[in-house]
């Protein structure tokens, strides 16, 4: 049965991005303050598993176009580390810089940092060795570039027209998640990422609707009890919007454009600002002007870095070639965290 190919309109990655960046970003300004607006951010971490969703089937998606074969599996993450590390590394030269600046006020100690945990930062291997991140957001990356590492050998069998090839190569990751319970790898939060396989499946006319319907079902009865009800709806629900919703917004394509560096900014930048007001005397109304000035900050730094560092970086991401598709296609591509490729 040939199946027919939906109409690829995926305007709302853009906005979820922006959604989930700016989700992340409430959920570690407000949680911990005694305001009336804590209950807004109880919820804000799972902005982190949308993006898993997203970089699930933007990357797939993205490959597709350059008709990827395993051949290619080193220029694929030569393109990822080319298009994500900069940014990194520029957040942390960031974060070490206010770090050892705020030392030189009574109130902040020197940051404790040892050479071989800045020195597993730039391999993400922190979690596995077990050392601190500067920036706790990073984890997230380790986990994408654990995602790209998987994907890059599993992408043949997920891309294949037969359903009985993409059905085996589902379930080779979900087999791992079975035998690899450690939540620093992979195989964990692996079922996030497979629903957004499956919409990657269907928008490609490579599945059917019902069989994408189903398998999201699947998986969101495999995480509600290990991983929890909040991670399985969160996702299955933002798969569904990629699959069956098409929205473009000015301001939430800005933010899904700047997400990626909003995400590993927010914290050196935005928390700081609050923190560094918190030490004066202030009343309750006072919580909230300094958690719009830290979404303020967040987001203008965020627009240099990507301006300056994010954006040169696409450009030399898109110089490492594949192959051109047959038919091109406008890619969007995910910034993780965002999430989730040029």
């Amino acid at each position: 049965m040939v199946l027919e190919r939906p109409k690829l309109k995926i305007g709302i990655v853009g906005a979820l991005r922006g959604f989930a960046a700016f989700a992340v970003c409430w959920y570690h300004f407000v949680s911990g303050q005694d305001t009336f607006l804590r209950w807004s951010a109880k919820y804000g971490w799972l902005g982190v598993h949308i993006f898993f969703v997203i970089s699930g089937f933007i990357i797939p998606y993205s490959l597709y176009q350059y008709r990827y074969s395993i051949r290619d599996y080193f220029r694929f993450l030569g393109k990822r580390i080319a298009r994500l590390h900069p940014p990194y590394l520029v957040s942390m030269v960031v974060v070490l810089a206010i770090g050892y600046t705020l030392a030189l006020f009574p109130a902040w100690k020197l940051p404790d940092f040892s050479w071989q945990q800045l020195l597993s930062h730039f391999f993400y291997l922190n979690d596995l060795l077990g050392k601190p991140w500067i920036n706790v957001v990073y984890w997230t990356l380790g986990i994408e570039l654990q995602w790209y590492l998987l994907l890059g050998l599993v992408f043949p069998l997920i891309a294949h027209r037969r359903a009985s090839m993409q059905i085996a190569g589902a379930l080779i990751v979900l087999l791992g998640h079975r035998l690899v319970p450690n939540e620093y790898i992979i195989f964990h939060i692996s079922p996030v990422f497979l629903i957004g396989i499956f919409v990657f499946q269907y928008k490609m006319g490579i599945s059917s609707m019902w069989r994408m319907l189903i398998s999201i079902a699947a998986m969101f009865a495999l995480m509600k009890v290990p991983i929890g009800m909040p991670v399985a709806s969160t996702s299955a629900v933002t798969g569904l919007l990629i699959a069956f919703v098409t929205f473009e917004n000015r301001i939430g394509n800005w933010l899904g454009e700047i997400s990626y560096s909003l995400y590993l900014l927010h914290i050196p930048i935005g928390l700081r600002v609050i923190e560094f007001g918190s030490h004066l005397p202030y009343s309750g109304s006072y919580l909230l002007a300094l958690d719009v000035a830290a979404i303020a900050a967040s987001l203008s730094a965020a627009q240099l870095l990507y301006r300056w560092v994010e954006s040169p970086s696409q450009k030399w991401s898109s110089a490492i070639k594949i192959k051109p598709a047959q038919k091109p296609k406008p890619v969007e591509e995910l910034v993780p965290a965002t999430a989730g490729a040029d």
